[in-house]
């Protein structure tokens, strides 16, 4: 990333998920694929394998302010994004910017090991942007 990126970049609060049935819509201005932090070394995270751990950063507006949203690169947060894009025809080499993504806390796994919160499970919708509308759109 360079310092213009860095300095251009959407900011804004995360949004969070505190309690199963949450619901946060985005409009989605940029996202970008990120590797994720070790959150004990403060790392970038790695598979066992030693391939990185990826995210899918999406920034845009929601409730009228700034906002981001992090989506896992595996698991059934990758799968709900897939979904959702492919149920609105979303296609290879479509740009989902200005599209809405709503998500919802849906429900949580039971924990794998005891000690550990279970996972949650998310549902996702998308809704591309609409179709600019052209001058000879209009008559």
């Amino acid at each position: 990333m360079t310092i213009t990126d860095e300095l251009l970049a959407p900011s804004g609060a995360t949004l969070k998920f505190e309690a199963e049935g949450d619901i946060h819509k985005i409009r989605i201005t940029a996202i970008e694929k990120r590797q994720t932090t070790d959150f004990v070394s403060g790392e970038p995270a790695t598979w066992d394998d030693g391939n990185p751990k990826n995210q899918w950063v999406i920034a845009g507006i929601s409730n009228g302010e700034d906002a981001k949203i992090y989506i896992k690169d595996w698991g059934n947060q990758k799968k709900a994004f897939v979904d959702a894009l492919v149920a609105a025809g979303i296609k290879a080499g479509d740009s989902i910017e200005g599209g809405t993504l709503t998500v919802k806390w849906d429900s949580t796994d039971a924990p794998s090991r005891a000690g550990l919160s279970g996972a949650k499970v998310f549902k996702m919708r998308f809704e591309p942007a609409p179709a600019a509308v052209v001058d000879d759109d209009l008559i």
